[in-house]
């Protein structure tokens, strides 16, 4: 028996839960579409892929509907991959151990996945559930969406037909989600000089941990701590009254993440190994009880010694602190036109050594195309002026929000029916698929929306029972009116 068995909608949760089954990180979507695909030989429908992994799942019309037109609804499979630093989990091949809290759904010190997981079981779920009047639906299940949806990219005019689409992949059910942001990573490789330690130095370890982390783009404004940048600081207030040298620097796992831990190794002399800690900690002890209090209270640090036999010199580690000091990493503007709206962010959401070489990686978003371009100068500029090769990969368009979408009018209508009250409509900071299946498909007619998940992208993520009932309830009614025409 299964640890969600008794939860309704029961289609929607049988489905999240065999997924839950199948590692699924980005990259690794094989196993879980092969699933998909033996599952639709199961129920007899039509499917196809194409050349870049995504899937398009056809579930025929009910009774009386089938002539209808069909409707996308639209999710991607793969999951940020983030645990605890105590849990033991292999992402490649360990199912997810998923548990029941109340009024929510989340996982044992990982990620749950129910971003989006839980979209795309709705959206097959259509195919089990008879109680669903609906007309010819076809499920598109993207690969790839957290490292740069690159799956979405890849869809090709004519992969499928429909000229109205819902996207559940959203995670507030009090509102309709009519807008997104675009998006670009900036990747930063800086070569340094590797030499032997000084003599009479000592090796030192800094670990950064506990943080909350979060969705780069949901999350950005929370004023949460960032492991990298927390970690880089403290490395620099040390270094005003002693050499440290780089041995190592590695935080973070994806860019869209906020970071939640980090750790780096140091060379100082030997003499200066208790001033050393005595000023980490007292560095950190003042971000803890001046910034962090309140919206970050797990943050916590440790010191220890360590064998270091080499290092960078001491001219490529200022390099490598000041290069990750001066990338910028946050809120940097809000919108004017929707209140509470973050208009550009950006997130420094990974460093890693290898050898004498360390590269980083930042995710930028904004909801102006000329601000996001400012943000990838920035960063370009400043990769540039330490010395850093600087690659910016083409990243993806925002979805523009459009009032007079029918799908949007008719999803409006049914959420003040069936709630009795208005949805909110908003735009979000985070990058959807919708903007690059437009580009595709520009007369797409979109909605999005979706249950009340917390925690994206972070050991925390936890979806609520309850929600996924509500939003079950406003995509049926949604899916048969628009069949009705």
């Amino acid at each position: 028996m299964g640890k969600l068995d008794k939860l309704q909608p029961a289609a929607v949760w049988n489905i999240f839960e065999k997924m839950s089954d199948i590692p699924r990180g980005s990259g690794n979507e094989t196993g879980v579409m092969n699933m998909f695909k033996a599952w639709a030989d199961g129920l007899g429908l039509d499917w196809k892929d194409d050349a870049v992994g995504n899937l398009l799942v056809t579930i025929p019309g009910t009774k009386g509907l089938e002539k209808a037109a069909p409707v996308l609804v639209q999710g991607h499979v793969d999951m940020v991959c983030e645990k605890n630093a105590a849990t033991k989990h292999d992402f490649e091949k360990d199912p997810l151990k998923l548990k029941v809290n109340g009024d929510w759904v989340t996982a044992e010190g990982t990620t749950l996945g129910a971003d989006n997981g839980i979209g795309v079981a709705m959206g097959l779920a259509l195919a089990e559930d008879k109680t669903v009047a609906h007309g010819p639906v076809e499920v598109l299940l993207t690969v790839d969406e957290e490292r740069g949806l690159t799956g979405a990219a890849g869809v090709q005019a004519g992969f499928f037909k429909s000229r109205k689409m819902i996207n559940l992949d959203s995670e507030e059910d009090q509102a309709i989600f009519i807008g997104c942001a675009g998006g670009r990573d900036s990747q930063f490789t800086l070569k340094n000089k590797s030499t032997r330690a000084p003599k009479d130095s000592a090796g030192r370890k800094v670990t950064i941990y506990g943080l909350k982390g979060g969705h780069s783009g949901l999350d950005i404004h929370k004023h949460r701590g960032n492991a990298i940048k927390i970690l880089t600081r403290a490395l620099l207030a040390a270094s005003k009254d002693m050499e440290v040298r780089i041995v190592e620097i590695n935080g973070g796992s994806m860019r869209n993440a906020i970071p939640r831990e980090a750790e780096a190794k140091v060379v100082i002399a030997r003499d200066q190994g208790r001033k050393f800690k005595q000023t980490v900690d007292a560095y950190l002890k003042q971000i803890q009880t001046e910034e962090l209090a309140g919206t970050d209270d797990g943050f916590a640090w440790k010191v220890a010694a360590v064998q270091a036999p080499r290092c960078f010199s001491l001219a490529s580690s200022t390099t490598t602190l000041g290069l990750l000091a001066a990338i910028p990493s946050g809120v940097t503007s809000m919108s004017r036109d929707i209140e509470g709206l973050v208009e550009s962010s950006t997130n420094l959401g990974v460093v890693k050594t290898n050898g004498a070489k360390v590269d980083i990686v930042c995710c930028s978003r904004s909801s102006i195309m000329s601000a996001l371009d400012e943000l990838v100068v920035q960063h370009r500029t400043i990769g540039e002026l330490a010395g850093a090769e600087v690659e910016q990969p083409e990243g993806y368009p925002g979805w523009k929000p459009n009032m007079k979408s029918a799908i949007l009018a008719v999803t409006r209508a049914k959420y003040k029916q069936a709630f009795g009250v208005d949805a909110e409509l908003l735009a979000i900071h985070a990058g959807l698929e919708c903007g690059l299946l437009t580009e595709k498909y520009p007369s797409l007619d979109i909605v999005s929306f979706g249950p009340n998940i917390t925690g994206a992208h972070s050991p925390d993520e936890k979806v609520q029972i309850t929600s996924v009932q509500k939003i079950w309830k406003l995509f049926a009614a949604t899916l048969k009116e628009v069949a009705k025409g």
